[in-house]
């Protein structure tokens, strides 16, 4: 459960540093310096964020070993894998519906 914990954190910030650099990059197209000042120091407070999660998730999984832990933590792990492959499967049938492709 707390690798995937770890790896949604991980790919929502992703996301938004991705969505952030493509704002950077439009912004100085467009010579707006005050967003290009929000995103890149959005950009740097993202990072400082990231570190910190990762001092605090990397002793947790550092605890993990522990068998008792373990066992608990890899069927938690599999509900939580389970619910974010409905959720994403929710958001691919959105999409589809959006864009007319009709699956069934």
């Amino acid at each position: 459960m707390v690798k995937e914990i770890v790896n949604i954190l991980s790919i929502a910030v992703s996301c938004v540093c991705i969505a952030l650099v493509f704002l950077t990059i439009s912004s100085v197209m467009a010579r707006t310096f005050s967003t290009l000042t929000v995103c890149v120091v959005g950009l740097i407070g993202i990072g400082i964020v990231f570190k910190l999660c990762n001092l605090i998730f990397k002793p947790i999984l550092g605890i993990m070993n522990i068998s008792i832990i373990s066992g608990f933590n890899k069927i938690l792990g599999a509900i939580m894998g389970f619910g974010e492959a409905v959720i994403f499967a929710f958001f691919i049938y959105k999409a589809f519906d959006y864009f007319g492709i009709y699956i069934f």
